[in-house]
């Protein structure tokens, strides 16, 4: 069950990373990941009252799942990659040191849920959503 639209994203969000015929796959999985971070307090209720925050939540999510396996599938190749130069002739390319905090998570998957928890606290941080005990 998705929390969010591509309209949403782009006019409300104002997301640009992610094409119209992508969302739908980022959005599910950004949305399974909530789930997951909120604990599965998101119902009816919350939805309601916390609307706006749980569609930005799931926006800014899909952006860094989008992000973070874009850059996985490219980090070897000019696309993706750090590149610091490139010569055409024998073709050779040196990647730089100007990593991202998407490039320090990719191959730590402790830290990529930590970085998604770290996304989603920016805009669920005081609704009572994250909070992980007993009611």
């Amino acid at each position: 069950m998705g929390y969010t639209t591509y309209d949403f994203y782009k006019e409300k969000y104002y997301g640009d990373s992610i094409g119209e015929s992508l969302f739908p796959k980022w959005e599910d999985r950004a949305s399974m990941k909530l789930d997951q971070l909120t604990y599965g307090h998101i119902n009816d209720d919350t939805r309601e009252e916390f609307d706006d925050k749980i569609q930005k939540a799931t926006c800014a999510l899909a952006d860094l799942l989008y992000q973070i396996d874009f850059k996985t599938s490219h980090a070897s190749d000019e696309k993706g990659g750090n590149v610091k130069s490139m010569s055409s002739g024998g073709r050779s390319i040196s990647f730089g040191s100007n990593e991202t905090l998407i490039d320090k998570v990719l191959g730590d998957k402790v830290a990529q849920n930590r970085l998604c928890y770290d996304t989603v606290c920016e805009y669920l941080s005081g609704t009572g959503l994250l909070y992980t005990g007993y009611e």
